[in-house]
């Protein structure tokens, strides 16, 4: 069984740190601060404001990080338009311990791989029917609301944020991540615990890029909250 499937059900509320690069050192950081799970990204991301290369030209600070930390590793992988089953392996053998896709771009040939958690990303333009459908997926784990679009990126967060990420804990089967793609201070952190959501995914908008900001700043977060 894939380790994020059992943290999901042992803790109440998990801090994943989706690192800036995908480097060593910043991976021991965040494990050090105190994150549950990490996860490292290829293509575009939507998960912070970095760029990253595909898998290949990736793969060797992939497999730095899942080597140098205990703590589970995801993979995010962004605007794959085509994964070979070679190049999935390949995946695999890195040692990822779970995969984070937007629905509409997850194939079925990862959707259905057991040997990894699969936690389907929803984004601003799904709707409730595709939400609650997807939440019942036995292939799938848990949902991450990346809601926000990307006008409204690095804003504060508001009370229809709230709303609507407890709307999608109350639709979906699942245990439902949100992706900070606003601006929620450490102490303001609980609030968003109350909504039911299970977890955060902190970015480089919120865990800057530097060995000691990424440190520092989950430490912070962490601080808040008693899980």
């Amino acid at each position: 069984m894939p380790k994020v499937v059992t943290l999901l059900s042992e803790k109440s509320f998990l801090f994943l740190a989706a690192l800036p690069a995908n480097r060593a050192d910043l991976a021991a950081a965040a494990e050090e601060g105190g994150a549950d799970a990490l996860v490292v990204s290829t293509g575009p991301s939507d998960f912070g404001v970095s760029r990253f290369g595909n898998f290949e030209l990736e793969e060797e600070g992939i497999r730095a990080v899942t080597s140098t930390v205990s703590i589970p590793v995801g993979l995010y992988l962004g605007d794959a338009l085509h994964l070979d089953p070679e190049e999935w392996e390949r995946v695999v053998d890195a040692n990822i311990d779970f995969l984070i896709m937007f629905a509409h771009q997850m194939p079925i040939l990862l959707l259905s791989d057991e040997r990894v958690s699969k936690f389907a990303a929803i984004g601003a333009g799904y709707v409730i029917e595709q939400v609650r459908a997807l939440s019942k997926d036995p292939n799938i784990d848990a949902l991450v609301a990346a809601i926000t679009p990307s006008q409204a990126v690095a804003q504060d967060m508001t009370a229809l944020d709230l709303g609507t990420l407890r709307l999608l804990v109350e639709l979906s089967e699942k245990p439902v991540l949100n992706l900070l793609q606003k601006i929620v201070a450490p102490r303001f952190l609980p609030i968003l615990v109350r909504t039911g959501c299970r977890g955060a995914i902190f970015n480089s908008l919120t865990l800057g890029s530097t060995v000691e900001s990424v440190k520092t700043v989950l430490a912070d977060y962490r601080s808040s909250i008693l899980v």
